[in-house]
């Protein structure tokens, strides 16, 4: 269990020493998602609430985006020109392969990262909630490793689709820690905090898919894209409800 731990950790931020994921590893993706919520909440919760909002939820971003290495966001990038602009399926795969950033890839950057800050600056620090949406988003995206198939023949999450068998009962891992997740969140928000596992199970839906329909199943980038758009749209309508 330690080197599936690690092995998620490694793979989804920049902590674990470049440890190779095995195939069970995805089934723990939870627990990068709580590392980077402590350690960005807790920088949230240092700096307070202040005037300085946007500022400080700049900072806030810019500690997830460190953390994470990026990764997530490139992948929106990637799988924003891929599925989003009008090409066969082959071509797709070609753009998001590609190391340059189209229109639609800015686009979605731009309005994820804006998005995320300004959700923040609206919200009072809140670390049960960002561990809850940060935890669940990946939770989400594990889910999806399990129940659709892997577009490509290899890439940089074909460790996880090896096929070499895992325990059925890993699989309600899986589930237990999408619960605790949601109860997580309705700890920090109430009853009505509800809404947002519900957005975040409908965003992810509408990603997987599209992805579906015009590459044949997920890839890694596929996979970033549904992890910053599920996170930006709970953290959205969580701001939203506060106000």
């Amino acid at each position: 269990m330690k080197d599936d731990l690690l092995g998620a950790v490694s793979f989804l931020t920049i902590f674990g020493g470049g440890r190779q994921p095995k195939e069970s590893s995805k089934y723990w993706f939870s627990l990068a998602g709580v590392v980077v919520a402590i350690i960005s909440g807790l920088v949230w919760q240092l700096m307070g609430h202040s005037t300085a909002r946007l500022l400080i939820a700049s900072v806030v971003v810019l500690v997830m985006l460190i953390i994470t290495g990026a990764i997530h966001i490139d992948g929106l990038a990637d799988a924003a020109d891929g599925l989003l602009a009008h090409l066969d399926a082959r071509k797709r795969f070609e753009v998001m392969s590609s190391p340059e950033v189209g229109t639609f890839g800015i686009v979605a950057v731009v309005m994820a990262i804006a998005l995320y800050v300004v959700s923040i600056s609206v919200l009072r620090p809140n670390l049960l909630l960002l561990i809850g949406v940060f935890s669940l988003s990946r939770e989400l995206a594990a889910l999806v490793m399990e129940s659709v198939p892997y577009a490509k023949s290899d890439g940089i999450v074909s460790a996880f689709s090896s096929g070499s068998g895992v325990l059925a009962r890993a699989k309600l891992i899986i589930a237990g820690e999408m619960l605790l997740s949601t109860f997580l969140i309705l700890v920090s928000l109430g009853v009505k905090g509800i809404v947002l596992p519900v957005v975040m199970l409908a965003v992810q839906i509408v990603i997987v898919l599209r992805a579906k329909s015009l590459i044949g199943g997920y890839t890694g980038d596929v996979l970033g894209a549904s992890i910053v758009a599920t996170e930006t749209f709970a953290l959205v309508a969580g701001a939203l409800m506060q106000r």
